[in-house]
């Protein structure tokens, strides 16, 4: 029975064991088919989210494109715009932009003179057949000048010529001061010689203080604008008025045009001031006067307590045959000479800054021999100073006769 029973009961277990393998065997199929789908599943999602994120970075990347060439082209476009226009929109110079002072009214008669917003004005224009003589002085001497010599021409305006319209001095004179200096530049034809267009420059500051009231003179500014011109033609950079350390101011000064005009009251009310700029390598000078005597002096004399009508000779002790000035902060030996009447003295201080030696001669009382000088001087730079009151015949023949 024991063993019955034992075989019996081993032939039982040994087929519930088979139907448990079975089911285990199932349970592991169904759950290998289950991983497996949900592994598709997740594999298509996964796939979708990929294809998601690919098309999202390549439509970004697309966007990012787009707009970079978009920029460029922006920029490219800006670019050939700004070329396109610069000559439209360029702004003009300072100077072009500066206020306009031309007076377009007639002077109104006064003394021997004439008058217009407080200003005393003298008729003062010269014909075309003067400014050919006076050309062919210009010519005559440059010719005779030393090859490496060069000569400046300035011929200045005067109040008449630089603040009233041309129309005006048309009017009054036959002529316009303007045109005749832009003639005589024009007629200077030497090619060691050249015509300063100081006249342009005057004008376009001719809203500024650059010619007195009371006085046929230019103030320090009206000779200033022509330094600058000059510097211009030569080539050179000209100072600023900032450069210079110290500068002087006289007050109450009336000049010539004050009797001219009969000594009117609203000339006494309201006086000129003469500005004056001290040269900073040296404000030393000798000159001799008319009668021989030598005298040290200065570039710029303090005038304070001189006359009322005196104050415009602090600019190189005045009108004196001979003038010397030697400037110790220039080592290079150069010099030039400026021969000049009385516009002169106020631009003579401008040439100190760029010189070893300025001799100034002033053809009314110098009688040398200006070619001897030239050469024993080793002179390289002549200029020839005249305002339009000053160009005539007989004047123009004093500068000749310096020249023999």
């Amino acid at each position: 029975m024991n063993n019955r029973f034992r075989v019996k009961h081993g032939k039982d277990n040994r087929g519930s064991m088979s139907g448990g393998r079975i089911a285990v065997i199932g349970m592991f199929c169904a759950l290998a088919v289950v991983a497996v789908v949900l592994i598709i599943f997740i594999a298509r999602d996964m796939g979708r989210e990929s294809e998601d994120t690919t098309g999202t970075s390549t439509q970004a990347s697309a966007q990012s494109t787009e707009k970079a060439t978009e920029k460029a082209t922006e920029k490219k476009t800006e670019k050939k715009t700004d070329t396109t226009e610069a000559p439209v929109t360029e702004q003009p110079t300072t100077e072009e932009q500066l206020p306009d002072g031309t007076k377009y009214e007639m002077p109104s008669p006064i003394g021997s003179g004439y008058v217009l917003d407080g200003q005393i004005f003298s008729v003062a224009c010269a014909g075309h057949s003067t400014a050919d003589y006076y050309a062919d002085m210009v010519n005559r001497v440059a010719s005779k000048l030393p090859n490496k010599v060069k000569l400046y021409d300035i011929v200045a305006p005067t109040a008449f010529g630089a603040c009233l319209s041309v129309d005006v001095q048309n009017e009054m004179a036959g002529n316009n001061q303007p045109d005749i200096i832009s003639y005589i530049n024009s007629r200077i034809t030497n090619s060691k010689a050249v015509g300063v267009d100081a006249v342009s420059n005057i004008i376009k500051h001719n809203a500024e203080y650059i010619y007195y009231n009371s006085d046929h003179h230019w103030t320090v500014m009206g000779a200033y604008y022509a330094y600058v011109a000059w510097c211009r033609a030569k080539g050179i950079e000209p100072h600023t008025t900032d450069y210079f350390f110290t500068t002087y101011r006289f007050e109450g000064f009336l000049g010539s045009f004050y009797s001219l005009a009969g000594s009117p009251s609203f000339l006494e009310q309201n006086r000129d001031v003469v500005e004056a700029f001290v040269p900073n390598g040296t404000n030393d000078l000798t000159f001799i006067d008319q009668d021989g005597t030598s005298f040290d002096w200065n570039v710029i004399y303090d005038v304070t307590d001189w006359a009322r009508t005196s104050k415009y000779n602090c600019f190189i002790g005045g009108d004196n045959p001979y003038t010397e000035i030697n400037n110790p902060a220039v080592k290079d030996g150069s010099a030039c000479i400026l021969i000049k009447e009385s516009y002169g003295n106020a631009f003579a201080p401008f040439l100190v800054d760029h010189y070893a030696h300025v001799y100034v001669i002033d053809y009314r009382y110098y009688t040398g021999n200006l070619l001897s000088f030239i050469s024993s001087h080793k002179v390289k730079d002549v200029i020839i100073l005249n305002n339009m009151e000053a160009i005539g015949g007989g004047r123009a023949d004093q500068i000749s006769n310096l020249f023999p």
